[in-house]
């Protein structure tokens, strides 16, 4: 592992760690921006270390893929609003700026690639369509898990009503635990295999 690599490492664990830190000691909801960057730099690495290779093949298809994914959550953000599933104990240009480019965007990201690394760990023993959704029933649901116990601390997301049940274990609601965090990962997956097959190469 070089150098660069390593120090890419440790500073995506202090931005997570420091991100766990503010939520659970300090109840800072906007917590998640810094867990969110941290998270995005391991798992972006984690990535390109198993595959060898790029997330994408150009700054144009970074570029596209940015701006769909930044539109994709507005109007997700705004219609889970609306419909009453979630809220927040915040408001402004400030935090709506915080919110959709490192609480939203960022975390489809990781989610996303968090996916393609468990698809590609399981690779190694089943076949793509089971690796695949394996990754999305044990990585993305733990990881989902884990992200909400942390955010329990100081309730950057409020979770308020949720479609066919509102049933929960503890403070987890079910639909939000399960369809809810494969969804996160499955929006951006879907956005990115668009962008990768639109060819970009112009």
């Amino acid at each position: 592992m070089n150098r660069q690599k390593i120090y890419s490492y440790i500073a995506g664990s202090l931005f997570f760690l420091t991100g766990i830190y503010l939520s659970v000691y300090k109840k800072e909801p906007h917590f998640y921006t810094l867990f969110s960057i941290g998270a995005l730099i391991i798992f972006v690495n984690i990535y390109n270390s198993i595959t060898k290779k790029d997330l994408f093949k150009n700054k144009k298809e970074l570029l596209f893929f940015s701006v769909i994914l930044l539109m994709e959550c507005i109007i997700i953000d705004n219609i889970g609003m609306y419909l009453g599933y979630w809220g927040y104990q915040y408001s402004g240009f400030f935090d709506n700026f915080l919110k959709y480019v490192f609480e939203w965007a960022v975390p489809l990201v990781y989610s996303m690639v968090l996916l393609m690394i468990g698809k590609e760990i399981f690779n190694k023993k089943f076949k793509k369509n089971l690796s695949f959704i394996l990754s999305l029933l044990i990585f993305i649901t733990l990881f989902g898990l884990f992200t909400e116990y942390i955010n329990l601390f100081s309730d950057s997301w409020i979770i308020l009503n949720m479609p066919i049940t509102n049933y929960k274990i503890g403070g987890f609601f079910i639909i939000f635990q399960t369809i809810g965090y494969w969804l996160i990962a499955l929006i951006p997956w879907i956005t990115y295999k668009i962008i990768r097959k639109a060819n970009l190469d112009f």
